[in-house]
């Protein structure tokens, strides 16, 4: 008996495997960066919900560098200690964070050609104390409350010197309530835009803090797409390019302006 030709058959056969042959081709010519993101510390920069539902303006701005292209992220969520150690330990990996040509150690070895935003810092106290700020002589037998773990240009020298004490804390929340204890003795020193952010977030106000500039101890300095020592040149040069288009179109500011 001579076997009838199927097209149909043969039809849907052969669009089942075209259909695999671009998945696997998409597939096969995709490349992973691996992104380190802080765990509750980074808001703004960096914000999650227990490892999931990533954005804030450093992935949103990654986001859209890499949107169209054959680069994917694969997100790590670690407290900041530990990151540190996980970006250490993967120097030759190619992984992305953010960092500053001030701040040292990985967040600072090999930077995105050039910044993409620039921050000031400002001290954070009760609008019930008496402290105040304008001068460096201002901190002198003060305390400072800082984020664990995180680098203050500028402000370490104080510290070093014994003329300004330190309380380090886990997150911003934590930081308001020591403020609130500390009266008039100090305040919390941080990026201002990152205290606006949470002082709208938790709802407070001019009537509960108010915020200082401190910008002629911690000078204002630029944020960077931080890369792994080790990262392919490829992939640098890429996002490099990316991120100058961004600045040059407007899109880093229309991606800030969402969380201030």
């Amino acid at each position: 008996m001579t076997r009838m030709f199927d097209k149909t058959n043969f039809n849907a056969t052969s669009l089942l495997f075209a259909v695999f042959a671009i998945l696997f081709s998409h597939t096969a010519s995709s490349e992973v960066l691996d992104y380190y993101v802080v765990q509750d510390q980074a808001e703004p920069f960096q914000i999650q919900d227990k490892g999931t539902n990533h954005h804030g303006i450093i992935t949103d701005i990654l986001y859209k560098a890499l949107e169209g292209s054959k680069y994917t992220l694969d997100i790590h969520t670690y407290p900041f200690n530990r990151m540190m150690a996980e970006m250490s330990s993967n120097q030759h990996r190619n992984w992305v964070t953010y960092g500053s040509p001030l701040w040292g150690d990985m967040q600072s070895a090999n930077l995105s050609s050039q910044p993409i935003f620039d921050v000031e810092h400002s001290i954070l106290s009760s609008t019930n104390s008496t402290f105040t700020y304008k001068n460096p002589e201002d901190l002198d037998g003060k305390v400072a409350v800082l984020l664990l773990g995180f680098n203050y240009p500028g402000l370490d020298g104080e510290i070093e010197s014994g003329a300004l004490s330190e309380v380090r804390v886990k997150n911003h929340q934590s930081a308001f309530r020591v403020v609130n204890r500390l009266k008039d003795i100090g305040g919390f020193v941080e990026m201002d835009l990152r205290l606006q952010y949470h002082l709208k977030r938790l709802g407070f106000t001019n009537k509960d803090y108010k915020l200082e500039s401190i910008s002629n101890v911690i000078p204002n300095y630029g944020i960077h797409i931080a890369f792994s020592p080790g990262i392919d040149h490829e992939i640098k040069e890429f996002i490099d390019n990316r991120l100058e288009d961004m600045v040059k179109k407007n899109e880093i500011e229309v991606i800030i302006a969402k969380y201030q």
